[in-house]
């Protein structure tokens, strides 16, 4: 830690009296994205709070609400806990997660609240319409993950954990990368088709500051798609991927320009609507 001050919590009470004694340090717990990031110079705290041996961030467990992800929870055990084998998107993201040792310490609320936006899984709980489980000083909340994303609180939180409600139809989620297999995404869509509730589930990743959501084109398609023949034409397709397009804002960088991500997600958008729909 070059030196910085290094506490190990045991409890979230330990954790948020210790972040209060030490405003300027660090919640981390995997590691994977904060240390790189703070290399790379993009912020300088004066220590970190570990959260990696606190145990009620691990749970992996179902609710009458969904399935339970403790955000402690690694990429390793999202593919090997057979309570996750029932959600295809989550491992496909899980297992796209960098290397086996990678997949090994990146955690669930690490891949969250990173100051990157090439995480593969939180397009996928976004479209999932996963809720986020929050503990502060203040007491326990729940809230919007989309939300949680774009507004983060001013009082230092912690997340304790995400439930996926139970979700029928179609769920996939595809990306490009700058190299073959497993590894960080250029851009990233995640689908939800619900044809019993009639409704289409767009998360985006790469596509701004944070992962979101694409509610213009989930309305688009919701109109579009024949429910009852369970089809979309190409032509409406195209203009789902379009709409998608049009209302992101891709960062640029040394990966890729804000042009070639606009791009990728219009064609990976159109695509993986066809693919739902038999096109």
């Amino acid at each position: 830690m070059n030196g910085r001050m290094f506490i190990q919590a045991i409890t979230l009470d330990e954790a948020l009296k210790a972040r209060a004694r030490h405003p300027a340090a660090r919640f981390v717990a995997g590691g994977t994205a904060t240390i790189p990031d703070q290399n790379l110079g993009r912020f300088q705290p004066d220590g970190y709070i570990s959260l990696r041996r606190i145990p009620s961030l691990k749970k992996i467990e179902n609710t009458r609400d969904g399935l339970f992800l403790g955000a402690g929870c690694t990429m390793a055990d999202l593919l090997t806990n057979p309570l996750v084998e029932d959600q295809p998107m989550i491992r496909l993201a899980a297992r796209t997660t960098g290397t086996r040792q990678l997949r090994s310490r990146s955690t669930v609320g690490g891949n969250l609240f990173t100051t990157r936006t090439d995480r593969t899984l939180p397009p996928c709980l976004l479209a999932l319409e996963a809720v986020g489980h929050f503990v502060s000083a203040s007491g326990d909340s729940k809230r919007d993950l989309g939300e949680a994303l774009r507004n983060p609180s001013a009082e230092p939180e912690i997340l304790v954990g995400v439930t996926v409600p139970p979700t029928a139809g179609f769920q996939d989620f595809t990306r490009v990368a700058p190299r073959n297999g497993a590894g960080n995404a250029t851009a990233s869509v995640a689908l939800c088709v619900d044809p019993e509730r009639k409704a289409v589930r767009l998360g985006l990743g790469g596509a701004g500051p944070v992962a979101m959501r694409a509610p213009e084109a989930e309305q688009f398609a919701k109109k579009a798609i024949d429910w009852e023949g369970g089809s979309v034409s190409e032509t409406m397709a195209r203009k789902f991927g379009d709409i998608a397009a049009d209302h992101c804002d891709p960062p640029e960088d040394a990966i890729a320009s804000a042009a070639y991500r606009r791009h990728a997600i219009k064609v990976m958008a159109r695509r993986i609507l066809e693919r739902a729909l038999g096109g």
